[in-house]
């Protein structure tokens, strides 16, 4: 990595190549058949004859330009890169023509070496060699900022590049149009130092350490931001721990995109007991019971009602809300059951109702709910027919045995005592509306109405326009996708609502190089009873399996017998290597898998448009909103490990605090706040805390709460 351009970013040169690819899945089976079948282990006798047999590795060199921004674009065709095929194990990189830009040498197996020249349209540059003290005379170990501005680059010089492979020691900086340098901070591996001023561009500036003195200190040229959040979780004696129960959805539905049983654990907030405090309830994963926790006056959280709640631990609890469900003025709660597990009609799955006293202790309620015995995953709460009680709209996630196939969700009516039905048709079109993970009430077009909006996986969002009590559906234009959390709230501060949604993100094989929708083709292709889901990419209109051929066969040997080798299906279509079979299937398609805002018109009417690079890092189940310095600000967090290891989990995702600018009208560049944060976050939400601050609580899969107070 270093600027080839000299914009003041860093590109990536890459190298690749190998004689022989003792990897090819067709070859490591023609390998495993001779030791088997020829004793090939005991002998050296057919060394050769697999030798010969592995396929050819050679390949190309790439080169991608970056933006400084974390993207980077593959740019090998414009500059002239990788016409040539070969070994190429190794690359160095140097000026050797002494015309302000950097040139490659790379090293060919079995072949001549390449020599790039660089013909990069010129902008300025600064190079920085060292002339060290001792036997450290190049002064490797060496570091280097450069402040032009209000932007600061960074080198340190190391000479190892790959393979056997060393640059020239010295530094590089590529400087675009900027014209004179303001500083430039040396530091010595010995951590004396030099600052150097107002230094000219366009040459070699050669540093010597003798010239440097006193030590380095971090800290006094760098100071520590102020962080927004201070981490208070051990001052809040909360000891309850999320545990995951040891059930594999691979198991049961092999060729499923990813796991459905680990969306917990749901996290709702309130004050059951009146005392201005918020207390908490978390739900439990099978086997684990959901634990209601109160607020005192100093800050803790205490355990309450664990008898009432232990009767349910059978159950899976996905999501969780507080509400005033028969009108007494105190707040109940409503939970509800998934997992992924069970298969419809169980009564492990069915919903449970806690009602409150007025005290803060729960009592469940065995009458009042229709029987949903379904895997669900998401609830809200409005009063959508303005009668003075508060409504219910419950989310269907998946069949625990069919995933694809698009399930039912509800939405309740409250008769104002806490006795539910389900509305009618007439009401409302829920019946099989898809795979849905979240939802949303919101008066999205100031009628003073709440409408609602719905979404999942494999499915468009939603809307519920509420007219009056009677909802008409819309769905958003080329808006499927892999949807895990909607948030409704005024992003750009128009005042028109807006809808946060947090997608599958683009660090994955699913997006990356992708120009077409990812789909999923449902059916029980082999006609043995069961039914498979096959997910495909789109390159240029042609889908292709997302699974190597094995990985099918497991589920669908029939496939063996039409293809034996893996080379007769490399490259080709879907519809080529399914042949016959690829008929009569229910298609899904995620047209988009960017996490995204939807920005709305006040009148019921979206745009959608991308979230900041760093909310694409991974697959986001949170939004909040918060303020800070006079500016509405969001977090967003995420990341999902329930995947193949062919896909690779997805863990690069911090919790970000991002906000709008309405000035350049798009988003501000993101700032992590919380680095100390790692893990699968499924819940982050505001409490009333002790002594009045405001605390954000973060739960996440199969580990413990987190609390984080808003420094001001």
């Amino acid at each position: 990595m270093t600027d080839f351009d000299n914009d003041g970013n860093k590109d990536i040169f890459i190298t690749s190549g190998i004689v022989k690819r003792p990897m090819d899945l067709d070859y490591v089976r023609f390998v495993s058949d001779l030791s088997l079948k020829q004793a090939r282990m005991h002998s050296d006798e057919y060394d050769d004859i697999a030798l010969a047999k592995s396929p050819d590795g050679s390949s190309y060199c790439y080169m991608y330009k970056g933006d400084g921004k974390g993207n980077f674009e593959n740019k090998a065709k414009e500059w002239d890169i990788g016409k040539e095929k070969g070994y190429y194990n190794g690359a160095s990189y140097a000026d050797l023509d002494n015309d302000g830009d950097l040139d490659i040498v790379v090293n060919a197996l079995n072949g001549p070496a390449l020599v790039y020249r660089n013909n990069s349209e010129k902008k300025n540059y600064l190079g920085v060699q060292f002339e060290g003290d001792s036997l450290n005379r190049m002064g490797i170990g060496g570091k280097v900022y450069l402040f032009t501005g209000s932007t600061l680059q960074y080198e340190e010089l190391m000479l190892t590049r790959g393979f056997q492979s060393s640059v020239e020691p010295r530094l590089h900086f590529g400087l675009n149009g900027v014209s004179k340098i303001d500083s430039v901070l040396i530091v010595w591996p010995d951590q004396s130092y030099q600052v150097l001023k107002d230094v000219a561009v366009n040459r070699q500036l050669l540093v010597k350490q003798r010239e440097a003195g006193g030590s380095f200190d971090y800290a006094s040229f760098f100071p520590a931001k102020k962080e927004l959040f201070s981490d208070i979780t051990a001052q809040t004696g909360c000891k309850w721990k999320h545990e995951e129960n040891g059930f594999t959805d691979f198991n049961s539905q092999y060729l499923i995109p990813h796991e459905q049983s680990t969306r917990g654990p749901g996290l709702a907030t309130g004050d059951v007991n009146k005392d201005g405090l918020d207390d908490i309830y978390v739900c439990g994963a099978r086997g684990q019971p959901g634990s209601l926790m109160v607020q005192t006056e100093e800050g803790k959280f205490i355990q309450a009602d664990t008898a009432v709640f232990n009767k349910s631990k059978g159950s899976e609890g996905v999501d969780a809300v507080f509400f005033d469900a028969n009108n007494d003025g105190n707040m109940d709660l409503y939970v509800v059951s998934g997992g992924n597990e069970y298969e419809d009609g169980n009564p492990a799955l069915a919903d449970h109702l806690y009602i409150n006293d007025g005290k803060g202790h729960f009592s469940e309620t065995g009458k009042g709910l229709p029987g949903l015995f379904f895997n669900k995953s998401t609830v809200s709460v409005a009063d959508v027919d303005k009668d003075g009680d508060m409504d219910i709209f419950i989310g269907g996630l998946a069949n625990a045995k069919i995933y694809g196939y698009p399930q039912s969700s509800w939405l309740l009516l409250n008769d104002g005592t806490g006795q539910f039905t389900v509305a009618g048709e007439k009401v409302i079109q829920l019946k099989n509306i898809g795979i849905t993970t979240t939802s949303s009430f919101a008066d999205l077009n100031k009628d003073g109405w709440p409408d609602l909006v719905v979404t999942g996986e494999w499915m468009p969002l939603k809307i519920y326009m509420n007219n009056k009590g009677v909802f008409k559906e819309s769905d958003m234009s080329q808006s499927t996708g892999l949807w895990q959390k909607v948030y409704a709230a005024d992003v750009n501060g128009d005042g028109n609502m807006d809808i946060l949604a947090g997608n599958w993100g683009h660090n994955s094989k699913l997006w990356a190089g992708k120009n077409g929708p990812l789909k999923l083709y449902v059916k029980d292709f082999d006609r043995n009873g069961s039914v498979e889901q096959v997910m495909c990419y789109t390159i240029n209109g042609e889908e292709y399996t997302f699974l190597a051929k094995d990985e099918l066969e497991q589920v669908l040997p029939i496939l063996k017998k039409g293809y034996l080798t893996y080379n007769e299906v490399a490259g080709k279509t879907v519809q080529y290597m399914f042949d016959d079979l690829f008929k009569d299937y229910l298609e899904l398609k995620a047209e988009t898998l960017s996490s995204s805002c939807f920005m709305g018109d006040g009148k019921g009417g979206f745009q959608r448009v991308d979230l900041p690079g760093a909310l694409q890092l991974a697959p986001v189940f949170s939004f909040t909103s918060f303020s800070s310095g006079g500016e509405n600000k969001f977090l967003g967090a995420g990341n999902f490990y329930g995947v193949l290891p062919y896909e690779g989990r997805y863990d690069a995702l911090l919790p970000t605090v991002f906000s709008y600018n309405k000035k350049e009208t798009g988003f501000n560049n993101t700032a992590t706040n919380l680095p100390g944060v790692q893990g699968e976050i499924r819940n982050a939400k505001w409490i009333n805390y002790a002594n009045g601050s405001k605390v954000l609580v973060i739960a996440r899969n199969n580990e413990k709460l987190l609390f984080y107070k808003q420094n001001e």
